[in-house]
């Protein structure tokens, strides 16, 4: 009975077991097919996770506890997938997840990235680049432009402040001297007086080649010569103009009288040429005083020039006669012997030139010890060698070409 009762309670237990077994089995199935449709229904939505899906599909056993375990840990550990048992518990949470971001969609779709956000950096850094280079270059030909402006402008006032002395010298080089200026003035007052008194009465104006560019640059006798001749036939004109008042003037009046009788005269232009007149005669006295002394300056320095090229060519000449006498080693003091030969023809040219050919020993004398003995030293020196030197050195003298 026991027997019997163990093996009864083994039956009930072990057929039990097995229908436990095959409900697990049965709700594993369910399970399995359940996941599987919604692991197809996800890999339809998000396209960019089918491949990784599909292999876990096919990888995945179709039934089994195990298969589920081993899916939610590949799940797991693969965060891009929503699936397992937390996606199959919240499949409303998942349906209204947004779609991941590593999605074509999303890429495509997203505002701040996809291609656009991937190329525009790389243009913007180009154009960026681009736009300081740009400024760089813009820059450089700013400054090169200014530089070359700053140059031009000083080149054109250098231009211009050339130009501007240019003209200022030559004014200064046409500008009348003082003296000159004021017999030029007195020459045009005069001569306006006398037209005034010609016109007056129907006189004929006398005619002269003189003009105020002739006292350009300084005056000269002969333009004085011809403003002198234009007085006199200007006199005339005066004279027949007012012949009454004429006669009370004296043949060898001054100035002062001519002054006076200027001062006494009622005609304001015979007034004008008389002054003028007395004007004309003091200026060109002035003129010519001051051209004799310029005379005399420039004759002078004149002298003086020819004198210094004088003193600087008898210096050449010296020179070379020196340098000829040297090269000969002749035993005498070349220095001195040129030196008093100078001074002594400054007197007597020829006599000195005379006594420097015949006997040079006359302005410096011989020396011996500079006279080489012969046969090596055994035969002394003679009064007769250094005789023999001073007619030597007068022939070379002599036939010397300086």
């Amino acid at each position: 009975m026991s027997n019997g009762k163990e093996t009864l309670d083994d039956f009930l237990t072990q057929d039990s077991e097995k229908k436990e077994d095959q409900i697990t089995e049965k709700l594993e199935d369910e399970f399995a097919k359940l996941l599987n449709d919604f692991i197809n229904q996800s890999t339809e939505e998000v396209p960019s996770q089918k491949t990784s899906a599909s292999n876990q599909t096919t990888t995945m056993p179709e039934s089994g506890l195990e298969s589920f375990i081993t899916t939610s840990e590949n799940n797991m550990n693969n965060p891009q997938t929503e699936s397992g048992l937390e996606s199959f518990i919240t499949p409303t949470e998942n349906n209204n997840a947004p779609q991941s971001e590593n999605s074509l969609d999303s890429f495509i779709t997203q505002p701040d990235g996809g291609l656009d956000s991937f190329i525009t950096p790389q243009v913007s850094g180009s154009s960026t680049e681009g736009a300081n280079s740009t400024t760089k270059s813009q820059a450089s030909t700013i400054q090169t432009e200014s530089e070359s402006t700053s140059i031009s402008s000083e080149l054109s006032s250098l231009q211009t402040l050339t130009i501007e002395k240019n003209q200022v010298a030559e004014e200064e080089k046409n500008k009348l001297k003082n003296e000159e200026k004021e017999l030029a003035r007195a020459v045009t007052n005069f001569k306006d007086g006398v037209i005034a008194l010609a016109e007056k009465k129907n006189l004929k104006v006398p005619e002269t080649d003189y003009n105020e560019d002739m006292l350009y640059p300084n005056y000269k006798p002969s333009v004085g010569k011809k403003i002198a001749q234009y007085l006199i036939s200007c006199w005339d004109v005066i004279n027949k103009y007012d012949p009454e008042n004429m006669k009370r003037l004296s043949k060898d009046a001054g100035d002062e009288e001519y002054l006076t009788f200027a001062e006494s005269l009622n005609d304001t232009d015979m007034q004008l040429a008389i002054i003028s007149y007395v004007e004309i005669l003091i200026n060109l006295e002035i003129c010519e005083v001051n051209y004799e002394q310029k005379r005399e300056i420039i004759q002078k320095n004149r002298i003086k020039k020819e004198l210094y090229e004088e003193y600087m060519e008898l210096q050449e000449r010296r020179t070379r006669f020196i340098k000829k006498l040297k090269e000969k080693n002749f035993p005498i003091n070349v220095e001195r012997l040129i030196g008093n030969y100078f001074k002594a023809a400054q007197k007597d040219a020829e006599g000195a030139y005379k006594a420097l050919t015949k006997n040079p020993a006359m302005f410096s004398p011989i020396e011996f010890d500079k006279i080489h003995p012969k046969f090596f030293g055994l035969i002394k020196v003679t009064p007769e060698d250094g005789i023999k030197a001073n007619q030597k050195i007068g022939e070379f003298i002599k036939k010397l070409k300086v």
